[in-house]
């Protein structure tokens, strides 16, 4: 089985991918877990692999036909340099952390699965922090992994991660609760057959490659689409004091005329700095939706 997770920095994505990995062992199954990282920044883009099998796994690198697909962010899905869904074949199952079906184009037939963890971990942890919850689900989904399993691997995954005992436990309910809510789903009939092939990069000489001469591109990718929680100006309570332009670490706060703040929703991430730091508490919080 070969199960490839989608999700945002800072959502614990990796331990995510772990979590299933370690359940399995205890299951007696081989496994290889592993992840990339890409910008390396709260909120970006990230991916782990997790392969399973009875038989020792030779296969080495990333997955590019995954049997199981569990998206953790579905803004992911509508980003085109992410690619969520490449690579899944017919019979493949795919999960999504959304509290409603999201109409997808998918042209090949897949089982897809829609559910909001989201909603689960701010119910128990308090935050939106999922290792616990999707290590679950793909545990639930692979139909070969105990529940005792997962809980003992959530319990020695976030032990390593220096957690105290009372929020492992937190965590632990989460699991379970997100375990029970899936139904697991077999991969009858379904085929892997490699259709990733290797790209011959021309050596440019002196020019280097022609990915090092592309122009930059920062300026057009609105990492807006990164945002999990909107933060909210209250102008009622807000005395503009210019605390959250002041702390903003992506300067996406600007002040207007009257030095009222104004947020820049197509890059603001959604890091709520600005909420924190707000001695007035005139900044809220709410969740996002903008990808639907």
């Amino acid at each position: 089985m070969r199960f490839r997770f989608h999700g945002r920095g800072g959502q614990g994505i990796k331990t995510a991918g772990r979590i299933l990995g370690k359940a399995a062992f205890f299951e007696g199954l081989f496994a290889q877990d592993f992840a990339i990282y890409g910008a390396e920044r709260r909120g970006a883009p990230i991916t782990a692999f997790v392969r399973l099998s009875d038989a020792p796994i030779l296969e080495r690198g990333h997955i590019f036909n995954p049997s199981y697909v569990l998206v953790a962010a579905p803004s992911l899905l509508f980003d085109p340099t992410v690619k969520t869904l490449e690579g899944m074949v017919e019979g493949a199952v795919l999960f999504v952390n959304s509290s409603r079906e999201i109409p997808i184009l998918q042209p090949k037939k897949v089982h897809m699965i829609f559910r909001d963890v989201t909603g689960l971990a701010l119910k128990y942890v308090g935050k939106d922090i999922l290792s616990a919850a999707m290590g679950a689900v793909a545990c639930k989904l692979s139909g070969t992994i105990s529940l005792q399993s997962t809980v003992d691997s959530v319990g020695e995954e976030l032990a390593d991660l220096g957690l105290e005992p009372d929020m492992i436990e937190k965590n632990i309910q989460l699991a379970k609760e997100c375990y029970l809510c899936v139904e697991s789903v077999g991969l009858s009939g379904l085929s892997y057959k490699p259709s990733h092939k290797v790209v011959e990069v021309q050596y440019l000489g002196e020019k280097g490659i022609p990915d090092l001469l592309s122009v930059g591109n920062t300026a057009f990718r609105k990492t807006g689409s990164w945002r999990v929680f909107t933060p909210i100006i209250d102008r009622n309570l807000c005395t503009a004091c210019g605390i959250c332009y002041v702390y903003c670490p992506e300067s996406c706060v600007s002040l207007d005329e009257q030095g009222y703040p104004a947020v820049d929703y197509d890059n603001c991430k959604g890091c709520l700095v600005c909420a924190i730091e707000c001695p007035r508490k005139a900044i809220k919080t709410g969740r996002e939706s903008a990808w639907s």
